[in-house]
């Protein structure tokens, strides 16, 4: 796949075979809407009741989104925050793909569900300096729903930016650095599972981009989450 993609992705229909490789690309445009709107801080959006199961017992998704809300990361001082959302599985897929076809999202959604998708958390803000971060937590059931849904994502970011790649066997992550110059942004993308949550962001710079201040960023949402295997407070 070439760095192109995103400005085309829209047309392209997903195959199984294709799902890895397809499915970096569209958040990073999700990423470059999400940080450059204006629209107030969205108020969690309902999601389902119903009990699913998870490590530290049966759970709903409003409550497993609850709970989520409590690890957003915030920004630097001064941050201006755009988004900070609960998302069910429609709202997951929609923001993950954008406009992409029907039939796309469905095949998504499959994905999803086969992993024991519970429910999900945006979270966005731009700073002073122009700085600008857009995190998606995504919880899934038990921790292989989560590490499969991550490696996943890894494998995209490395079939989509194969020169730029780099992974982290400490924190099991995996991030591409990226030169957009049409959208006048430099990017970093970091994706890891972390027990039954994967968490995927995007880190957005005015020049060059910033792999350091990006790692950093992402570090500190891992360490903001619970201890795999301990109960989620």
């Amino acid at each position: 796949m070439d760095a192109n993609f995103p400005a085309r992705h829209d047309r392209s229909v997903i195959t199984p075979r294709r799902f890895v490789h397809l499915l970096a690309a569209p958040l990073l445009v999700t990423a470059l809407a999400a940080c450059t709107s204006s629209t107030p801080a969205a108020s969690p959006t309902p999601v389902s009741s119903a009990p699913v199961a998870s490590p530290s017992g049966t759970i709903s998704a409003a409550e497993a989104g609850e709970k989520l809300m409590h690890y957003r990361p915030a920004g630097p001082e001064g941050s201006h925050l755009l988004v900070s959302a609960v998302l069910d599985l429609d709202g997951t897929v929609d923001t993950i793909f954008g406009s992409a076809a029907p039939d796309a999202k469905a095949e998504v959604k499959s994905q999803f569900t086969q992993r024991g998708f519970v429910v999900a958390m945006r979270h966005a803000w731009t700073a002073p300096d122009g700085t600008q971060s857009f995190t998606v937590l995504m919880r899934f059931s038990d921790d292989a729903g989560a590490e499969g849904m991550a490696s996943r994502l890894a494998e995209g970011l490395k079939s989509t930016y194969p020169d730029t790649v780099f992974t982290d066997p400490g924190d099991l992550s995996t991030g591409a650095v990226v030169n957009i110059d049409d959208h006048g942004k430099a990017l970093v993308e970091l994706v890891a599972p972390h027990g039954d949550v994967v968490v995927f962001m995007n880190y957005l710079t005015p020049a060059a981009p910033d792999k350091k201040t990006a790692l950093v960023r992402f570090h500190s949402h891992l360490t903001m989450l619970p201890t795999p295997g301990l109960p989620w407070q």
